[in-house]
């Protein structure tokens, strides 16, 4: 149960206890034991001891039911304890006993309202302030109930009562414009907030319609308000921020650029945010070739900024890698590992760029040693496999693949995905049987596991075996995603096996408007068609093209053999 914190201190409340059996111990000096076993309590309290507070308390409430204090500090044990119910039941017999002392009043309005007793809480504040009408702070608590009850008119009222007593403040102000806002009033509590800013503008009201015009496209206006905020707080970074924002759209990236750095290098600033949003920025190639140097110093500032962070040291790496400093990426991430040895992330990050680098013999070694503190990792054991894998190790990538099923038995999404690269590994090993093993296991768990379902029907067609089967198979990943080039290809391939060119021809070409023209195997199998066809010349063509993408597949040697009627 959530607990909920009180304002004054140990001290203050040893005072406020003086105070409340002050006149009970004036009026009884001979009452000994109850005095005795109060001080008591409270030393206890004092000590740390708090189990023996609550026996102390407990029995003096029960031996003196009409002691509202021990009542009291049952209640403020229960509440460092989070238990709300007790707290409340102990509260509101010291509000009992006495009725008109504010502390417990209070104490009980703030219960209900944590226990979500909304209208109690409001019920109980009203009372308070109705004999405490210059508590300017129970106000401020009461507006935020009524507000999170949605009683919006009773909130701006509290409000306006506020400022006839104390006058009109920023704190007034901004409550007021969110509860507006919230209502859908939107262009009002912009008004309110104008006339406020005109006579008494401050950094937060005026980012505020910074924000506001700027989301309206207006940013001229937008830009009057976020210099008109730096202007009283040269270091206020929403304003920094919103400013330099401001800037980029209007395409004065000069602007933009001279504001955003130093925005970035603000340690103050949440690193998450800033990360995100560089991000998006990054993701613009467009705006990272045309400026180049300025970016890399927002990132780089960004950076140094928080060198410790794990998502921005991951995000600063994956730019330097894909700017062409590849090294120095893995020098900010292994650099991350040695600032969290014994976190699991720096490594599972470290481990993600050696596998986008295609670091096959360092991604086996990294993964070998984070195996040593966390040996059930099923991600680092994955990615020693595709290390193995990758690198032709066939036979340690089986072995690897196969002691993770047991670890990730109860996880049905990595038994399914282990289960599937067995499938594909023993195919590389040259084990059919166990192969078709692994992929049928995969289905059955997982029957639409789209990539076992493609490469089982691939791998039959290809011996020329159950052909409609692995029609069905394939259909269905095309069914599955219907945009996926390999997959349209396996789809065509099995009907060229099956002599149905003319459909093998249509889904090969939606195979090419989906990438496959940039695939040097689906342009092969398309010109394999063409030719069945009887469309040579078109076919001779796209072997050509197949070549020069990947000449390693032995086309050009093809081509000759069928030119010279070798084949």
């Amino acid at each position: 149960m959530k607990s909920i914190v009180l304002k004054y201190t140990v001290a203050g409340l040893l005072f406020l206890a003086s105070l409340l059996s002050f006149g009970t111990i004036e009026a009884k000096r001979d009452n000994r034991e109850r005095n005795f076993m109060f001080i008591e309590g409270l030393r206890m309290l004092n000590l740390g001891n708090v189990k023996g507070a609550e026996r102390v308390f407990t029995e003096l409430s029960s031996k003196f039911p009409d002691m509202d204090a021990a009542f009291y500090y049952l209640a403020d044990i229960n509440l460092k304890s989070g238990n709300l119910e007790r707290a409340l039941q102990f509260t509101q017999k010291a509000a009992d006993a006495d009725t008109s002392n504010y502390w417990y009043s209070i104490q009980l309005a703030r219960i209900h309202s944590a226990m979500g007793n909304m209208e109690r809480a409001k019920e109980s504040y009203e009372k308070i302030l109705a004999r405490h009408p210059a508590k300017i702070s129970l106000f401020i608590e009461l507006i935020e109930l009524y507000s999170r009850s949605g009683d919006y008119d009773k909130a701006l009222a509290a409000l306006q009562d506020i400022e006839k007593r104390s006058g009109v403040n920023e704190a007034t102000v901004l409550t007021k414009y969110n509860i507006m806002a919230t209502q859908g009033k939107t262009e009002s509590a912009i008004a309110m907030l104008e006339e406020f800013s005109n006579s008494t503008p401050t950094p937060r009201t005026a980012t505020l319609l910074g924000d506001y015009y700027a989301s309206v496209k207006r940013d001229s206006l937008a830009l009057n308000n976020y210099a008109t905020a730096l202007a009283l707080d040269p270091s206020y970074i929403p304003a920094t921020f919103g400013l330099a924002e401001s800037y980029r759209i209007r395409g004065q990236f000069d602007m933009y650029f001279k504001h955003m750095f130093p925005f970035m290098s603000n340690t103050d600033v949440n690193p998450r945010m800033k990360s995100e949003y560089m991000n998006e920025i990054v993701s613009n190639q467009k705006f990272v070739q045309t400026f180049f140097p300025q970016v890399d110093t927002l990132m780089t500032n960004l950076y140094d900024a928080h060198p410790a962070d794990s998502a921005v040291s991951y995000n600063f790496a994956v730019f330097l890698v894909q700017t062409g400093r590849a090294e120095k990426g893995l020098e900010v991430l292994k650099n991350n590992v040695d600032l969290y040895p014994s976190e699991r992330a720096p490594v599972h990050q470290y481990l993600s760029l050696l596998y986008y680098m295609e670091r096959w013999e360092d991604l086996i070694t990294v993964s070998e040693s984070a195996l040593l503190s966390y040996p059930k990792d099923i991600d680092f054991m994955q990615l020693k496999g595709i290390g193995e894998l990758q690198l032709n190790r066939v036979e340690p990538a089986i072995k690897t693949f196969l002691s993770i099923l047991p670890v990730a038995k109860g996880d049905s999404a990595s038994t399914v995905r282990i289960l599937s690269i067995l499938g594909d590994t023993y195919y590389m090993a040259g084990n059919k049987k166990e192969s078709y093993k692994y992929y049928k296991k995969t289905i059955k768990l997982e029957p639409n596991h789209a990539p076992a379902l493609n490469n089982y029907a691939y791998y039959l067609s290809e011996e020329g075996k159950q052909l409609k089967r692995a029609l069905q198979m394939s259909k269905r990943t095309i069914e599955l995603e219907p945009e996926n080039s390999t997959y349209l290809d396996t789809y065509a391939w099995i009907l060229h096996k099956l002599g149905r060119n003319a459909e093998a021809k249509t889904v090969l070409k939606q195979a090419m408007v989906f990438g496959g023209n940039e695939n040097a195997d689906i342009i092969d199998h398309y010109a394999e068609v063409l030719y069945s066809l009887g469309e040579r010349d078109l076919a001779f063509m796209y072997w050509i093209q197949a070549d020069k993408l990947d000449p390693s597949l032995g086309i050009a040697s093809k081509v000759e053999e069928i030119k010279s009627g070798r084949r």
